[in-house]
């Protein structure tokens, strides 16, 4: 039997394509980290409403004598701890780094929100407070942003992340291929087992002891890691012994059947009898429902954005016809939701039949081709602005993977096999990849971004498309180098 000790990060994987590594998906908070945060954000809310009947002059006896006022702003607060759980607060954190949070808890805190705006809305009574709430949710948001960065550093410091020791089992191939699909961090290590009559290793094994001999086994145990993988599927009968010994230590067995994979969708495992059955569903972004939010929001922002853009849009029409002859906006076929082309709008940024010569070029930093003018659209990415009415058009959303041209999509697709995944939804003007990623970017680093993309599918909610506007806004005020 070889075994492969991978220190700390795996190497020796044979033929693999780098930029096709998943990321790391974010780690979920332990019990005592939720139950901190579920505290501090109540300590928040009480706080903030506090802060507001003293801002607003309001004396608390009034609100004690008002039943309906105490039960309006109990309820508020209840809905608002139960939106920030829905929407993964206390789950997992959608930021890799304590700057994130304010991001993640600020988003949160916007649709929590929304509770105190409609009681103000539905209940004429409460008119008088209608400062007091409306300054209490606007301090609660503030205060749950500053104290979310506050307690991530803490935490971090407190119970940083653990590493993993993972034992992979089985066919050779099979062994070899599982962790490039793995979200593995720089923290775990990993041990290969492959051993080519796996099957056969297994004869004659009926108690625990007979178990203990297995050669994979005893390399795993003594290698004292935390989770076994085995690829092959292990006799019913052979089930219990298996678990008996990996339970003693303390360790968690998995299987990896490698036919199976969470290609645009996922997976659900329900029990009929004797038989364990898995059954395929679509991501949730996939759902009619989701289709339906994310118009309504996307709508619910272009239609202001074009109304305040108007007279920024005009000058830098004016601005692009003055710098040169040619059309303002410039339009360039994309690929789009279901792979059907669109023509994407921009403002026109480089010179007129810039690819006349060369044919579709990728664009880099420093292009000799642009104009003075569109140098500082790109840099500012205001050359995006037009695509607010590919937005309104419905052949784009606010949010989600970047567009690519035809020519491009053929490519890489013929090198990553699930590339027109992104093609499950709308594309996006900004997107999970854009937040996390420089904006000019190596054709090399579209595995990169491709793993972004897949986490934005695969972990969609309006909370973190409001999150990803955020980041999008405040990089875009403080420049952001692309």
């Amino acid at each position: 039997m070889e075994t492969i000790q991978r220190q700390p990060m795996d190497i020796g994987l044979g033929p693999t394509l780098p930029w096709m590594k998943p990321r790391p998906l974010p780690a979920s908070y332990a019990a005592w980290q939720q139950a901190l945060l579920v505290g501090s954000d109540l300590t928040i809310l009480i706080a903030a409403g506090a802060i507001a009947l003293r801002l607003t002059h309001v004396a608390p006896a009034a609100i004690v004598d008002r039943a309906d006022v105490v039960m309006a702003m109990a309820f508020t607060a209840t809905i608002a701890l139960l939106i920030y759980e829905r929407v993964g607060l206390y789950r997992t954190s959608f930021g890799a780094l304590a700057r994130d949070q304010i991001y993640a808890a600020f988003s949160a805190a916007a649709l929590g929100t929304i509770p105190p705006l409609l009681l103000l809305l539905l209940l004429p009574p409460l008119a008088p407070f209608r400062g007091t709430l409306e300054l209490a949710a606007i301090l609660s948001a503030m205060g749950l942003s500053a104290s979310r960065f506050a307690l991530h550093a803490v935490c971090s410091r407190l119970s940083p992340p653990l590493s993993r020791r993972i034992a992979i089992a089985g066919n050779p191939d099979r062994v070899d291929a599982l962790p490039r699909d793995m979200s593995l961090t720089m923290r775990d290590s990993v041990l290969r087992l492959p051993l080519a009559n796996f099957d056969q290793e297994l004869d004659g094994i009926v108690n625990d002891d007979d178990v203990v001999r297995l050669t994979w086994l005893q390399n795993a145990l003594a290698w004292n890691c935390d989770t076994l993988i085995v690829t092959e599927a292990l006799p019913p009968a052979l089930m219990p012994a298996i678990l008996r010994v990996t339970e003693a230590r303390g360790i968690k067995l998995a299987f990896a059947p490698l036919r199976l994979r969470p290609h645009a969708c996922d997976f659900r495992v329900h029990r009929d009898g004797a038989v364990a059955l898995l059954y395929p569903r679509s991501l949730a972004i996939c759902s009619s429902g989701a289709n339906f939010v994310r118009r309504a929001f996307d709508l619910a922002l272009v239609i202001p954005a074009i109304a305040v853009f108007a007279p920024v849009l005009a000058a830098l029409a004016a601005a692009v016809r003055l710098d040169g002859a040619g059309p303002v906006i410039y339009r360039q076929t994309r690929v789009g939701r279901f792979g059907k082309e669109f023509s994407m709008l921009k403002f026109r940024t480089m010179q007129v039949d810039a690819e006349k010569h060369t044919g579709p070029v990728w664009a880099r930093a420093g292009e000799s081709r642009v104009t003075r003018v569109g140098r500082f659209l790109r840099r500012t990415s205001l050359d995006e602005l037009p695509q607010l009415f590919n937005v309104l058009l419905g052949e784009m959303s606010i949010v989600g993977p970047r567009p690519e041209r035809p020519f491009y999509v053929e490519q890489f697709r013929a090198i990553l096999p699930r590339f027109a995944e992104r093609h499950l939804v709308r594309p996006g003007i900004t997107g999970w990849a854009q937040i996390n990623m420089r904006r000019t970017l190596q054709p090399s680093a579209v595995g990169d971004k491709l793993s972004y993309d897949f986490f934005y599918l695969e972990n969609w909610s309006i909370f973190l498309d409001v999150t990803i506007v955020l980041k999008t806004a405040a990089e875009f005020l403080f420049q952001r180098p692309s």
